[in-house]
């Protein structure tokens, strides 16, 4: 699936003009380290479970929804740091991708997998391991990237 990178300019100036991305009044640490925490926490279980999955089996799409869903909380923490929230998933990605250039983050990646999961979700699509492997570096690079940035800057408060 190709995105237009275009696409990210104009995705933000929606999100913040239609009010979906939201100032908060100050950063809360606490929440940010749950985010993190639970986040982690997630992965580690996933990628213990996932070490029985048979190749062939549509589990994957677990494996995949479990990562999404610790990305997303970990593109959460990071942004409580900007005192920023938003009303989805899509927004989120926009003002990361938008304001931090400095992180590399790829919009088309953030934006391939949250349309995938959303294809789970609510038209019941399922994945095998060859969908699952060729995101699954990405998954890891975002991942990292964001636990990175998160400790740096908790290093910070």
């Amino acid at each position: 699936m190709k995105i237009d990178i275009d696409d990210l300019d104009k995705t933000c100036n929606k999100c913040l003009k239609t009010g979906n991305i939201k100032e908060k009044n100050e950063v809360d640490i606490e929440l940010i380290k749950s985010l993190k925490n639970v986040a982690e926490e997630g992965l580690s279980f996933i990628k213990e479970k996932s070490k029985n999955i048979l190749k062939d089996s549509t589990k994957w799409t677990f494996v995949f929804r479990d990562y999404y869903e610790s990305l997303r909380g970990l593109i959460e923490a990071f942004l409580l740091f900007d005192k920023i929230e938003a009303d989805n998933h899509q927004c989120k990605n926009a003002y990361l991708c938008f304001k931090h250039p400095e992180m590399e983050l790829d919009w088309n990646f953030l934006e391939t997998v949250r349309l995938k999961r959303n294809a789970i979700n609510y038209r019941g699509r399922l994945l095998k391991y060859e969908d699952w492997s060729k995101l699954k570096l990405n998954f890891e690079l975002h991942i990292n990237k964001l636990i990175k940035e998160i400790n740096n800057k908790l290093k910070e408060f």
